[in-house]
Parts: C-alpha cells; structure tokens; sequence
C-alpha cells in the first residue's frame, strides 16, 4: 500500500512539472508578444502623438497585466528617476521568462531608446521589431512544440513510476 501511495505521488509530481514546463512556454512567448505590441504602441505614440517615452509607456502599462508590464513599469519609474544605466535597464528586463539572447535585445533596445534623432530611433525601432517578430514566431514554435509535449510526457513519465514502483 505504502508503494501505491508513493508512486501516486510521485506521478502526480512528473506531471505538475509538465504542466509547469508547459505554462514556461507559454508566459514566455506572451511576454514576446506584450513587448511586441509594445513597439507597435511606442511607433505609433512617436510618430503620431508626439509622445515621450514615460506617457507612452504609462498608457501602455494601464491597459494590461503579466510580466512585461510589470518590467516595462519598472523602467518607466527609471527613466523618471533620471536617465537609467545599463544595469538598471538590464535588472528591470531580467525575467525567468525570456532567454540570454532575448534579455540582451531588450536591454540594447531599452539602453538606446531616446539616445538618438528621431530617424536614426525610428529604424532602431523598425529594427528591432522585425527581430523580434522572428523571435516571436520561434517561440511560438517551441509552445506548440515542447510546451504541449511536457505536460504529456510528464504524465507518462509518472504512469511509469507508477508501473515499475508497483
């Protein structure tokens, strides 16, 4: 009895560790796509508005929720405080849920924002939209890929457990 409880246990922990893998893929590629729609704000908001950063930000932080407003109002309040260093950039961009390579796109596009005229910003920002969209469709691809496959193969995983522990 006692081993039936074990490995019931310890199924139940492979696949929470799927799911958990799973909601990794997930949070990371809508934090790719918040920062996406960020560039798409920040564009609109210089081209049109005539808008400084901090407004364009709080008006993009007031309409939602998740990891990248939350990063994205801690440079904010950075940038309020004086003009950021790159550690202070690099810390407010450090999430769990974006690789090396991601963190060093943010934290280039953060450090350079507003440290040039604004066609030089402009293709900057053209720039690094378009590399962010093919990290966005890589990242799609891994959630569809690896992220459904985790919680799967978790579960299976701990049915083994189950089988070779009984």
């Amino acid at each position: 009895m006692l081993k039936f409880a074990i490995s019931g246990v310890l199924c139940f922990i492979c696949a929470y560790l799927g799911l958990a893998g799973k909601n990794y893929y997930d949070k990371r590629c809508k934090y790719l796509k918040d920062f996406s729609e960020f560039l798409a704000s920040l564009r609109d908001g210089m081209s049109y508005a005539n808008d400084k950063l901090p407004q364009i930000g709080r008006k993009f932080i007031s309409g939602g929720k998740g990891a990248f407003y939350t990063d994205l109002g801690e440079y904010v309040n950075a940038v309020d405080n004086g003009n950021p260093t790159q550690e202070e950039v690099k810390k407010c961009f450090d999430s769990k849920y974006v690789s090396k390579s991601d963190k060093v796109m943010l934290k280039e596009f953060f450090c350079e924002l507003g440290k040039f005229d604004y066609d030089t910003q402009m293709s900057r920002l053209n720039m690094t939209a378009s590399q962010l969209k093919r990290t966005v469709e890589k990242a799609e691809k891994e959630r569809k890929t690896t992220g459904n496959l985790l919680p799967k193969l978790g579960l299976v995983l701990g049915i083994a457990i189950m089988i070779i522990l009984a």
